[in-house]
C-alpha cells in the first residue's frame, strides 16, 4: 500500500471533518476569485471606455462670460469677446515641438442646416479620417446589410432590431473615407428617420448632397448627425475658414502632459485648452483603491481559511493518535507520517481550489454586473484557475505543516497506550 492510498482512505473515513476543511478553503478561494475577477474586468471595461472616448484634449474659442441677476432671477449668461478658431490654428498645432504625442487632430465645424421639409439637422464638418481616429466607435454600415435592410429602413417603425456587419476601420483603412464636397454621411437614427440610404440624395439649405454612407448604430449623439468634409460645411453654413472646436487624441506615454498643454497654450493664446485626462486619472485612482480593498478582503478571508484548516487538521491528528502509533510501531518513519499528513492537505486543497474557482467565477459572472452596475462580461480564465489551485495548495501545505510535525513527533509507545 502506497502512502497516497493511506491518505485517500483517511479522507474517505473522515468525511465530516474534511468537508469542514474543504468549506473553509472554498470560501476563501471563491472570495478571492470573485473579487479579483470582477474588479479586473471593471478595470478593463473602464479602460476600454476611456480609450474609446478617443479625444482627451479639446480646444475651444476663448470668450468672456457675464451672468446677470435681476429681481432675484438669474438670467442666462451672456458671452462677449468671443474668439474664432480657424484652420490656421490647426496648422499652428502642427508646429508645436510635442506634435508626435498627438495621434490625431480633428478640427470640426458645427452648425444647423434645414431640409426641404423645414427640418433642422445638425451638421458636422470635419477632416473625416481624423474624426474617425478620435472617435473609434464610428463605423460604416456594410453595403450588403444596407441592401438587405432597405425595406426596414424605409418603413422605420417595425420594431425589429437591425444588426449590421462591422466594417473594421483600422488606421491603414481610413483612406476609404474620401468624400467629395457634394457627399455626406448620416448617423443611423437620422437615416432611418429621413428614410434615406446610401446613394440617395438629400437637400440641405438648398444644396443637394449624395449619401456616401450610413454609420452603424453607436448609441451616441453621432447617430443623429450629418458628417461631411469641413470645406463643404464651411460653404454650406457660410462660415469660410472657421472651426468650432478641435479635438485631439494625445498619447501621454510619449511625453509630458504639462509640456504639451503649455506648448498648445503658447501656440493658441486666444483659445481655451481643456485636458480630459484628469477624469481618466480619477477613474484609475478609484479602481486602484477598489483593487486594493478587494485584495485586502481576499487576503483576510484566506488567512481565516488557513487558520480553519490548520485547527481542523490539528484536531484530526489528535484523533488519530492510535492510528499514527500503529504506523510508527510497524516501522513507518517520521518522514512517512509527515508525508501522509501533507499529502492529505494537498489532496483536499486541490479539490478546494477547483470548487472555489468554480464558485467564485459563478458569483462573479452572475452577480458582478449587478454589483458593479456595469454591463461587464467576466470571462473564464485558465490563469485564474491555476492561481486558485496554487493558492489553495499553498494554504493547505502551510496549514498542514504544524499538524504533520505534531504527528511525526508522537512517541509510538505513548500512542499505543490508546489501543
Amino acid at each position: 500500500m502506497q502512502l497516497y492510498h493511506i491518505a485517500i482512505n483517511n479522507l474517505r473515513r473522515r468525511k465530516a471533518k474534511m468537508v469542514f476543511v474543504l468549506l473553509g478553503l472554498v470560501i476563501g478561494i471563491a472570495t478571492m476569485v470573485s473579487v479579483y475577477s470582477v474588479v479586473e474586468t471593471m478595470q478593463v471595461e473602464m479602460t476600454r471606455q476611456v480609450s474609446e472616448f478617443g479625444a482627451n484634449v479639446v480646444i475651444t474659442p476663448d470668450a468672456g462670460e457675464l451672468t446677470f441677476s435681476y429681481g432675484g432671477i438669474t438670467l442666462p449668461a451672456a458671452m462677449f469677446d468671443v474668439e474664432v478658431l480657424t484652420l490656421e490654428d490647426v496648422e499652428a498645432i502642427d508646429g508645436v515641438s510635442s506634435r508626435d504625442m498627438l495621434r490625431a487632430v480633428a478640427p470640426k465645424l458645427l452648425g444647423v442646416a434645414t431640409t426641404e421639409a423645414e427640418q433642422n439637422l445638425i451638421v458636422v464638418g470635419a477632416v473625416l479620417q481624423q474624426e474617425f481616429m478620435v472617435k473609434p466607435w464610428l463605423r460604416l454600415r456594410s453595403e450588403d446589410e444596407m441592401m438587405e435592410d432597405a425595406t426596414e429602413v424605409m418603413v422605420g417603425e417595425d420594431g425589429e432590431v437591425m444588426e449590421f456587419e462591422r466594417l473594421d476601420l483600422a488606421r491603414e483603412d481610413l483612406d476609404r473615407l474620401v468624400l467629395s464636397d457634394s457627399e455626406l454621411m448620416l448617423g443611423s437614427t437620422l437615416a432611418a428617420n429621413l428614410g434615406v440610404m446610401e446613394g440617395d440624395y438629400l437637400t440641405l439649405s438648398g444644396t443637394d448632397f449624395q449619401v456616401f454612407a450610413v454609420l452603424e448604430d453607436s448609441g451616441s449623439a453621432e447617430d443623429e448627425q450629418i458628417f461631411m468634409n469641413i470645406s463643404a460645411a464651411q460653404s454650406l453654413l457660410e462660415r469660410p475658414g472657421e472651426v468650432t472646436l478641435i479635438e485631439m487624441a494625445a498619447d501621454y506615454t510619449l511625453g509630458s502632459e504639462e509640456a504639451l498643454l503649455s506648448q498648445l497654450n503658447d501656440a493658441l493664446p486666444h483659445a481655451e485648452i481643456t485636458s480630459l485626462r484628469q477624469e481618466a486619472l480619477r477613474r484609475d485612482e478609484m479602481l486602484t483603491r477598489l483593487v486594493r480593498f478587494g485584495m485586502s478582503v481576499s487576503v483576510l478571508i484566506l488567512l481565516v481559511g488557513l487558520l480553519v484548516v490548520a485547527l481542523t487538521m490539528s484536531g484530526a491528528v489528535r484523533e488519530r493518535t492510535r492510528e499514527i502509533g500503529v504506523f510508527r510501531a510497524i516501522g513507518f518513519r517520521k518522514s512517512h507520517v509527515t508525508k501522509i499528513i501533507l499529502l492529505e492537505g494537498v489532496l483536499i486543497s486541490v479539490v478546494g481550489g477547483i470548487l472555489g474557482y468554480l464558485a467564485g467565477m459563478s458569483v462573479a459572472r452572475y452577480a458582478g454586473p449587478l454589483l458593479a452596475n456595469m454591463d461587464i462580461q467576466v470571462p473564464w480564465r485558465l490563469d485564474m484557475f491555476l492561481l486558485a489551485i496554487f493558492l489553495a495548495v499553498v494554504i493547505g501545505l502551510l496549514a498542514s505543516i504544524y499538524p504533520a510535525r505534531q504527528a511525526s513527533q508522537l512517541d509510538p509507545v505513548e500512542a499505543l497506550r490508546f489501543i
